[in-house]
């Protein structure tokens, strides 16, 4: 629908003379001191799901492709790799969505129907992927890619690793530039943590980490008998996982959500109750019916016996009624499920309403994916409302010696341990040189490296895609706000007040301002990064315009169901390596910020009921079938998506284009060390 428009937003003007005007150059060779290795076919950079996916995909098209796989962990599975585990930690997800549509859990024996998999499973599932598929060979362990530069020639690139010295000593490491032809950063999303600035930690004298050091600081702290209380920063899914780990390893725990900030994330149950009916809630965001519910710009690929309903529902005044009630039912039916509101309940009393004050602010509807699942084996709520979890809705001015002192005079608390789960920077975690070449390549990059001209440009982009957003769905330019920005990106326009869209259930009365008067808050100013801003949220808009098809990001994305997200990003890569795509940046990247501001979708695409829309949109580009349900209206229309729809894609698309059956540059197959 507003696809449509896109043109004169994203293809009139083409980012390469953007770059030229602004004296840009794209081919400058800032090479360090260091040998170059032989010029590889694919260099992937990161060996989670993504790059194992990819590196499958490709080689599914392509046997001879010499692929390298550059990981820094020791293991792979990026936050399933070994390291990263702890004993709880469980997938937001039921078996079995989290397997490849190719590679069934069931037939490795991996998970239980009806449970979350554990991280355990996870990691051992990934390992057998990689095995099955004869990827391990191709991987470099405790490889981290530092720099990226594009080469003098423009058409490929060189990136600068550092790997251990030898195989048996880790610590000393050797600088290497390799070349490769096509580069994939398989990195995703999670890969700097963003660590608050709090005035006094060097003085605190107790440990302070980020919830991403659980696993491998997990001996350390929550096993050591000195640390008897710990604190627990922020409101989001990690920080629940962290407060259930601490609670549960017999810990008190004080949980520190900052009343200034965007509050409680939702975290519910994996199943709700439509009517009489019980729904799985991730299947429920997967079914044609329900993603007519949200306004989204994607292209409709749902088929003209049902492409209706979107338009019914989001046009006409019934069809808005129906829209509106849909999310008022899902804001009312997620409290009722989450017992936000219970005072008293078989679990133990809560008369002090100790656990309400968890329940978030608005609707579920403008946070995206930035939510969870209780995915815990023991009650949550009663961990709350039996004193062992005590949550503070204050800010901190300072710490001090094993004390957080509160603003406004809200007292202090005493702790052994602060673990901070304040989520991921938007600064990705290799850096791409020359800075100048941000601009072209859509990555999140400081403000103050942009020219005031390409300032300019992105901000006329995101005007023209605000006015499509605006005209086709005017409620979501007013957006319930939050009083900060998390990860350091830019704060998102103040919009016009218009009517709510979602109609909510009586909010319950909000915290009380944070005093003006801070004298011990921690005052810095910090960097601010510009968005993701990638072509169908995976290559670079750039490059794409000059007709260069050797870079792409994948899963720099947030999504509830994320198996078949990755395999279809694989695959759609694999065709714009082969130059059998394309249209616009500005305008996905600006409804995905409106569409969840209370998410990520700021910094990120972040979809929820809007994913199957994007993978239609994906498999669309790439001419292959797109309604997989047999061709049947209704099963179209009330059949949830997942991986076992796809199974099969890759093949499709060999017979649709052919398959790559040359040999290397050189013309026979290397042996990887």
């Amino acid at each position: 629908m507003a696809f449509s428009h896109i043109q004169p937003i994203g293809a009139a003007v083409c980012f390469a003379s953007l770059a030229v005007s602004f004296g840009i150059s794209t081919s400058k060779d800032v090479r360090s001191a260091v040998n170059i290795n032989t010029m590889i076919d694919i260099l992937i950079i990161g060996a989670g799901p993504s790059g194992l996916c990819a590196a499958k995909t490709f080689l599914q098209h392509n046997p001879n492709s010499n692929i390298v796989i550059l990981e820094s962990h020791s293991t792979i599975g990026g936050v399933w790799s070994k390291e990263r585990l702890y004993p709880t930690l469980r997938t937001n997800n039921l078996y079995p969505t989290m397997d490849f549509s190719d590679f069934p859990m069931k037939d490795v024996g991996i998970g239980r129907p009806g449970h979350h998999i554990t991280g355990e499973e996870m990691h051992a599932y990934l390992t057998a992927y990689a095995q099955h598929f004869d990827l391990m060979k191709r991987i470099r362990f405790n490889t981290r890619a530092v720099r990226v530069v594009q080469a003098p020639t423009g058409d490929s690139w060189e990136a600068e690793i550092q790997e251990p010295s030898n195989p048996i000593n880790t610590i000393t490491t050797t600088t290497t530039l390799l070349e490769t032809k096509k580069l994939i950063m398989a990195t995703g999303i999670l890969g700097v943590p963003n660590m608050p600035s709090l005035a006094g930690s060097s003085a605190f004298d107790a440990p302070l980490l980020h919830s991403s050091a659980l696993g491998p600081q997990y001996q350390s702290v929550l096993q050591n008998p000195n640390i008897n209380r710990v604190a627990v920063l922020e409101g989001s899914k990690s920080a629940y996982d962290t407060v259930y780990l601490a609670a549960t390893t017999g810990h008190k725990v004080d949980w520190i959500i900052r009343k200034s900030g965007r509050g409680p994330s939702w975290v519910f149950p994996s199943h709700t109750k439509i009517g009489p009916f019980k729904a799985w809630r991730e299947k429920l965001g997967n079914r044609r019916i329900s993603t007519f519910m949200s306004p989204c710009v994607l292209p409709d690929h749902s088929g003209k016996q049902i492409n209706w309903i979107r338009e019914f529902l989001h046009t006409t005044k019934v069809g808005k009624a129906v829209a509106n009630g849909f999310w008022k039912t899902m804001h009312e039916d997620t409290i009722r499920d989450c017992r936000y509101r219970e005072r008293d309940s078989k679990e133990g009393k809560d008369s002090e309403g100790r656990f309400s004050v968890l329940e978030p602010n608005h609707s579920p509807f403008w946070y995206g994916t930035s939510s969870g699942t209780l995915n815990y084996e023991q009650d949550f709520k009663t961990l709350v409302t039996s004193g062992q979890v005590t949550v503070h809705r204050e800010d901190i001015s300072h710490l001090s010696p094993h004390t957080i002192h509160f603003t406004d005079n809200a007292g202090a608390i005493t702790v052994d341990a602060l673990i901070c789960a304040t989520g991921y920077s938007a600064k990705p975690p290799v850096d791409f040189f020359p800075r100048e070449l941000h601009f072209q390549l859509g990555i999140p990059t400081s403000t103050d490296s942009l020219t005031e001209e390409q300032k300019a440009a992105w901000a006329e982009y995101d005007k023209r895609a605000d006015d499509i957003v605006g005209k086709q769905f005017p409620q979501l330019l007013s957006p319930p706000m939050s009083t900060t920005h998390n990860n350091n990106t830019n704060p998102p326009p103040s919009p016009p007040q218009t009517p709510s869209f979602s109609p909510s259930i009586p909010p319950k009365p909000k915290p009380k301002p944070e005093s003006e008067s801070e004298s011990n808050t921690t005052k810095t100013t910090k960097t601010l990064y510009t968005p993701w801003r990638l072509h169908r949220g995976i290559a670079p808009p750039g490059l794409t315009c000059q007709g260069n098809h050797s870079l792409v990001f994948l899963s720099m994305h947030s999504s509830i169901t994320n198996m078949p997200r990755i395999e279809l990003q694989c695959l759609w890569s694999l065709s714009y390596f082969h130059d059998k795509i394309f249209r616009d940046t500005a305008l996905f990247q600006r409804w995905c910020a409106l569409r969840s501001p209370l998410g990520h979708g700021g910094h990120y695409p972040d979809l929820n009921f809007d994913q199957l829309p994007y993978w239609d949109w994906l498999v669309g580009d790439m001419g292959l079938e797109v309604r997989r349900k047999g061709g049947r209206w209704w099963r179209e229309l009330l059949s949830s998506y997942g991986s076992k729809d796809y199974r099969g894609l890759v093949g499709e698309w060999i017979e649709k284009y052919g398959k790559d059956e040359t040999k290397d540059v050189e013309g026979s197959e290397r042996k990887l060390k």
